[in-house]
């Protein structure tokens, strides 16, 4: 397996395109998603929009009618290329992500580091890769909880950034052990360290490049919490896509315990980002 195929780029629809389309089609022939949580859909949606927060997504899918074009959206866009990326790889064709979100349609102009995928991480092809690549992930991925811990302003955040800093260590060592199981050679944190590529979160963005950009929109608590749900969303993908390619038992029984663990993850910041909504 490619892993250039775990990062595939998914396409993007502008606002006038989106509109042209509920024009065309009608609201019975295409899927509007939202993708942000419900204190954010009753604050404002588009209308005819299904609300199917991210949080909770996968749980969602079998509600969905396949045969139909699917468009999601969410504040400003990158919760909702994460969904549009899950349904693609649920087997959905016809999917798209709405540009600049909610924000954009209600006239306003987004940017952000979710669109650079540098994609630099191609011809690691056999699981032992991708659970090497897995672990430098999630070794990024602490990283970035730890400077959203010291970057947010806000006490209930920092105490969930903390618990998920402490979730990453946790989620590496699991990743050694599937490691051991499905290759049977040992292996430590500091052996894996040597392999692994630093300094960058899922779909080849850099942890530096995030933060920058993050503190460049004032550090507001609801894009960290955005980009974190992408983040979470994107180690989701990726689990599920490396359960499905072990046969080893005891190694898919590590893939199951992570990918339920993003799942709370997920949840614990959506909750969050829900409840900052009209603070």
């Amino acid at each position: 397996m490619d892993i250039s195929n775990l990062f595939s780029r998914v396409d993007k629809l502008t606002v006038a395109e989106t509109k042209n389309m509920i024009g065309e089609k009608g609201q019975e022939g295409m899927t509007l998603i939202d993708v942000r949580e419900p204190a954010e859909y009753e604050a404002g949606h588009i209308p005819g929009a299904r609300l199917i927060p991210l949080s909770h997504f996968l749980d969602k899918l079998d509600t969905l009618d396949v045969s139909h074009p699917a468009v999601t959206y969410c504040t400003r866009g990158p919760r909702s290329r994460s969904a549009a990326i899950l349904l693609k790889r649920q087997g959905y064709k016809d999917v798209y992500y709405m540009d600049g979100g909610i924000d954009a349609w209600n006239g306003l102009v987004a940017s952000g580091p979710y669109e650079a995928g540098l994609f630099l991480l191609e011809g690691r092809k056999d699981i032992e890769e991708l659970t090497e690549l897995a672990w430098s992930l999630e070794h990024g991925t602490g990283t970035f909880y730890t400077q959203m811990r010291e970057l947010s302003e806000d006490t209930e955040a920092k105490q969930i950034f903390a618990s998920l800093v402490r979730a990453e260590e946790g989620h590496k060592s699991k990743l050694l052990e599937a490691y051991r199981h499905i290759t049977g050679k040992e292996i430590n944190d500091k052996t894996m360290e040597a392999k692994s590529i630093k300094g960058y979160l899922e779909g080849g963005v850099s942890v530096d490049e995030t933060v920058d950009w993050l503190r460049k929109q004032g550090a507001a608590l609801h894009e960290i919490l955005e980009v974190s749900m992408q983040i979470e969303t994107n180690s989701l993908d990726l689990y599920m896509k490396m359960r499905r390619e072990v046969e080893d038992t005891s190694a898919r029984n590590v893939f199951n315990f992570l990918i339920e663990e993003e799942k709370a993850h997920l949840l614990k910041l959506g909750t969050l980002l829900g409840s900052k909504i009209n603070q």
